[in-house]
């Protein structure tokens, strides 16, 4: 039996795909004219709201799964970076820019899924909060 709802991860991954389009063309678009430093501060903001949409993915396939939340989790952060690299590499084709390594995607997948996994975690934790609490004496 699988432990992935893929259901849940194709609308987590493509609803925060939405957003990571759009902030990875721009961020990309910001360092190649040369507008921001590729380690500077806001290239580095840019690069944390991408991680934490990442983590945005984990929390919606992990509330859209509601079991097994880590993996679907992973895989929905990881399937969005996927999707928005993809925008990346076809708009690199189309205007003639270096398209990065296999390794690098991989790589970066990687460091996506983890942040989906954060996500999950904190989906999973705050579902306890959520929830009523039954007292065995109550009447």
């Amino acid at each position: 039996m699988s432990q992935l709802r893929w259901d849940a991860i194709w609308r987590a991954a493509i609803s925060v795909s939405l957003f990571l389009i759009p902030i990875g063309i721009l961020q990309r678009v910001l360092i190649d004219n040369g507008t921001i430093d590729k380690g500077g501060p806001a290239a580095l903001v840019l690069s944390a709201l991408i991680l934490t949409l990442g983590a945005v993915a984990g929390f919606g396939a992990a509330k859209l799964a509601r079991s097994h939340v880590l993996p679907n989790g992973a895989a929905a952060a990881a399937l969005a970076y996927l999707i928005a690299q993809a925008a990346g590499i076809l708009r690199r084709a189309i205007m003639g820019g270096t398209i990065p390594s296999v390794v690098t995607i991989a790589y970066l997948a990687l460091l996506m899924a983890t942040c989906g996994m954060l996500g999950a975690a904190l989906e999973r934790r705050s579902r306890a909060l959520r929830e009523p609490v039954i007292r065995p004496d109550a009447d």
